[in-house]
């Protein structure tokens, strides 16, 4: 029962850092701030955590078990590039991305933060990418599965560039015309 109750705590001080971190960014969140979104005491997260960085670290990965997932139900590369454009959009409009790229900055000198970007932001939407084209050489729509890094890059920079530095949500025409314009063409074109 104890353990039970000290796991209900630790959960509970993960979604309130996470709160905070939404609210704050993380060059304003301090443990003062989480502890008494928490109602615990400064302690009691000290005990466990032995920083601000691997405290929010800590709240990434907690956060990140309730992502949603890629479907795998497509029956063509298209259909899998839409839904996983369809994926990164949801995710950037669920999830703050100025409170992403305030982390990512602080991940430059905080190795934790780093681990955390690229377990819960990075390494899943990556092997979201690499599951597409293994799906699309098993169809027989391409050949080579280093074009999963490409599509990965166009992605995930291009919706950067739209929500953080262009503030321009992309529709629903947007994303298809992104899949048929962009990823299509340059899956087709020649790897260097």
């Amino acid at each position: 029962m104890a353990q039970a109750r000290g796991l209900a705590r630790e959960l509970a001080i993960l979604a309130a850092a996470n709160e905070v971190l939404n609210e704050l960014g993380y060059e304003r969140l301090s443990v003062d701030a989480v502890a008494a979104r928490a109602r615990a005491s400064k302690a009691t997260i000290y005990a466990r955590w032995p920083d601000k960085a691997s405290l929010v670290a800590a709240a990434l990965v907690a956060q990140s078990h309730d992502q949603p997932r890629l479907p795998w139900h497509a029956r063509s590369l298209r259909e899998d590039l839409v839904a996983l454009l369809e994926l990164f959009v949801h995710l950037a409009e669920t999830e703050s991305l100025t409170t992403f790229m305030g982390v990512l900055a602080a991940a430059e000198s905080e190795p934790a933060l780093a681990e955390a970007v690229r377990q819960t932001a990075l390494t899943p939407r990556y092997q979201d990418c690499r599951d597409i084209v293994q799906r699309a050489i098993g169809r027989g729509e391409i050949s080579s599965p280093d074009v999963a890094e490409r599509i990965f890059e166009l992605t995930m920079g291009h919706i950067l560039v739209r929500y953080v530095l262009l503030h321009r949500p992309l529709d629903q025409k947007d994303q298809l015309e992104f899949v048929d314009q962009v990823l299509m063409p340059a899956l087709r074109a020649p790897s260097s």
